[in-house]
């Protein structure tokens, strides 16, 4: 990350770098290394640091060094310190779920990247941005999920203002233990039309033009390959792209059909399937059942009229009683997490796991499985021509598009998410044939 910051542009000694979010101080260390080594000035610079422990450490450490290191919080206002030639740093990632509600009023009214399920590592990027000198340049490592979530679409636009000189995609145990994906972003605090050099984690290197409107990167920074020419997305001609039923208490829930109480078999069960279960099956059928409470149109029968599924239901009431569905959202104790909308279930489906290597698609023809929240189902639109579309989102072209734009998972394993799906570019073909279908029965 040293040798990024200073390639082409040597510090001299009037030069100042940031240190944002400093903690024990490794970055310091590294660049008076680098410039000892290289025979180049070690600029003077500012470390900040929210923790007193830490700037403990940190003044201990780096007591003889050009550095001063301030007790202070980098988000909040910093515009005392001035500009700066060089800014470098690793900001924490500290996602929206861990803090508190006074914290996200506070950052959402601070910062034009404070929307949707930020996380601090945009707010410190913006930050950064904002005290670097025009000209200068900044290096951050981060998730790389900030070049494609929508959450961060302010971020990329902010990043556009200046020129992102190279994203490079290092290792994914980086961080040890921790799976993050990470990218070292180095940024030109200067608006240019010039490209990006990307380097991925197989080595391989290529430029590219990122979009400047806030849209995500991820198809150009990982290939053009993955460009599909369509006006029509999977989400124009279907019903439904969603995630399966969450009942929050699965392991009562899901039985093997086997082990269900007769009495139960007819009236109260409906064949389900996992993401785990279709992989290893290599389609729906599972030999699982829900044992569930809904009607076949979705709704909810009273306490009073469980039956059968009422006097099994007791035996787990206690558990199913813990939920938060129960506790906080005030849901029947035998109700599921969310209810299933068997209109749409019940349908002849295309299913998928969640998370996975790659890409795959199942048909369940019949609409009678009622996927687990590991699942996502996809409900095309009458007269879309099934079969080739489930073809379609088997072919390679689907398969690169979507290794391109959706999130990455732990150990090289793809999100698939509704959102993404939605967006994914199909045969307009499929459109006109559903177009003549509705003609027909106009």
């Amino acid at each position: 990350m040293v040798r990024h910051l200073f390639a082409g542009n040597q510090p001299y000694r009037e030069d100042e770098i940031l240190y944002p979010g400093i903690g024990t101080g490794p970055f310091v260390s590294a660049v008076h290394r680098y410039c000892l080594d290289h025979n180049y000035s070690i600029p003077d610079g500012v470390g900040i640091e929210s923790d007193p422990e830490l700037v403990s450490e940190c003044r201990e450490r780096h007591e003889n060094s050009h550095v001063e290191i301030q007790h202070r919080d980098f988000l909040e206002d910093v515009s005392d310190l001035g500009r700066f030639e060089y800014v470098i740093g690793n900001p924490p990632y500290v996602s929206i779920e861990e803090l508190s509600k006074e914290e996200k009023g506070r950052y959402r009214n601070r910062f034009e990247t404070a929307t949707g399920r930020f996380d601090l590592y945009t707010l410190f990027f913006e930050q950064a941005l904002n005290s670097l000198l025009m000209g200068g340049h900044l290096v951050f490592v981060t998730p790389e999920k900030f070049e494609y979530t929508e959450a961060t679409q302010p971020l990329r636009r902010l990043l556009m203002e200046h020129h992102v000189e190279l994203i490079e995609h290092v290792a994914e145990d980086s961080f040890g233990e921790l799976t993050t994906y990470p990218a070292i972003t180095k940024v030109r605090g200067l608006r240019s039309d010039d490209s990006t050099i990307i380097r991925h984690r197989d080595w391989s290197e290529n430029e590219v033009r990122l979009p400047k409107d806030g849209s995500s990167w991820a198809s150009v920074i990982r290939g053009d390959e993955a460009c599909i020419e369509s006006s029509v997305t999977l989400g124009d001609i279907c019903q439904r792209v969603s995630c399966g039923v969450a009942t929050g208490a699965d392991g009562v829930f899901v039985q093997k059909r086997a082990e269900v109480p007769a009495p139960l078999i007819d009236e109260w069960t409906y064949p389900t399937t996992s993401g785990k279960q279709l992989r290893l099956n290599d389609g729906s059928n599972s030999g699982s059942v829900f044992i569930s409470p809904y009607r076949e149109d979705g709704t909810l029968p009273s306490e009073g009229e469980l039956g059968t599924f009422g006097m099994w239901a007791e035996m787990h009431r206690d558990k199913l009683e813990e939920r938060f569905c129960v506790r906080e959202a005030g849901q029947p104790w035998y109700s599921w997490h969310e209810n299933p909308p068997m209109k749409d279930l019940f349908r002849s489906k295309i299913l998928c796991k969640d998370v996975t290597k790659e890409p795959k698609f199942w048909a369940d023809r019949a609409g009678d499985i009622v996927p687990r929240h590991s699942v996502y189902y996809i409900v095309p639109d009458s007269g879309v021509e099934f079969d080739e579309l489930l073809a379609y989102l088997n072919s390679s072209e689907a398969k690169a598009w979507l290794e391109a734009n959706c999130q990455h998972a732990a150990n090289g394993f793809l999100r698939l998410q509704s959102r993404v799906l939605k967006r994914l570019p199909v045969p307009e073909r499929l459109a006109e044939e559903y177009q003549e279908t509705l003609s027909r029965h106009d």
